[in-house]
């Protein structure tokens, strides 16, 4: 068991998502950034979709209550272990009653920390991802024991990894064509991919809304499947980005879709951040 002493500013519990029900509404959820949940279970040896704490902006106080190994990726957080600091992409081991304090976000703002074994609360439609409404909680809470699996992992002496080239400062999105992408005129398009966009204050795990309008009235469609990672256009020009827990139809017209790495970079963002859109191909 872990014991949460203190929640952070939001923690919760996920996974590599909810998958083979959006037919009845459900989003699949999951981790925001991919990346950095593969690497943080990867250095464990835990299977890729073993669910992890998320840890966003500012992480939580942990107490362990057995012997463990615990790993960190993601988002460049002040962490420590009974008061010595330890870093990402690299293996820890920790001990019954030891105490991890994770503080805020120095670079991107999400952590991933996972265990070897793995975070084993219940799964609800095949995943332990927290998501409001369909698991108990939308995300941690404080004084609450967390159950974690049994491993057998003891690491290699100096191993960590860290991923290649990673810069959550970069400002490119790539994207693809949307399904309505050619409803835009020239002008258009030609503006949505030279101006510099910022993300508003009015960003979180379901969308991020950037605070620069399109001047456009494109008119709303049938609604119809969106998944994580499509940016749809509003009538009044609002630019919507929707992340891993956004819904799965939408009624406005889907103007581009981010591909993978880019989805995972727009996790690491947070408010005010900017970004400018790379068309990888066009129609």
């Amino acid at each position: 068991m872990i014991e949460i002493i203190r929640k952070g500013l939001f923690t919760s519990v996920q996974d590599a998502g909810r998958f083979n029900y959006q037919n009845l509404g459900i989003p699949i959820s999951g981790a925001m950034d991919h990346q950095a949940f593969g690497i943080t279970n990867r250095i464990l040896n835990n299977p890729y979709n073993t669910a992890v704490l998320e840890c966003s902006f500012m992480g939580p106080k942990i107490k362990f209550h057995k012997n463990t190994y615990i790993s960190l990726a993601g988002a460049e957080m002040k962490t420590e272990l009974n008061g010595e600091k330890i870093k990402s992409y690299t293996p820890y081991k920790v001990n019954e009653g030891d105490i991890l304090s994770m503080g805020t976000s120095q670079y991107g703002c999400r952590t991933y920390l996972s265990v070897s074994g793995g975070i084993k609360t219940e799964k609800v439609l095949g995943s332990r991802s927290q998501f409001k409404g369909i698991t108990s909680e939308r995300n941690i809470t404080k004084k609450v024991l967390i159950p974690i699996g049994k491993s057998d992992f003891i690491p290699k002496v100096g191993i960590s990894l860290k991923p290649i080239n990673i810069n959550y400062e970069n400002e490119i999105m790539e994207v693809y064509p949307g399904p309505e992408f050619n409803s835009l005129n020239n002008k258009q398009k030609y503006s949505l991919l030279e101006k510099i966009y910022h993300i508003s204050s009015l960003n979180n795990r379901m969308a991020f809304r950037l605070e620069e309008k399109l001047n456009c009235r494109l008119p709303e469609i049938w609604t119809s499947p969106v998944i994580p990672g499509t940016i749809q256009c509003t009538p009044d020009g609002s630019i919507i980005i929707l992340m891993r827990d956004g819904q799965v139809t939408g009624g406005y017209p889907r103007i581009f879709q981010l591909n993978k790495r880019s989805i995972n970079l727009l996790s690491q963002k947070t408010t005010r951040s900017p970004i400018r859109f790379k068309l990888l191909s066009k129609v």
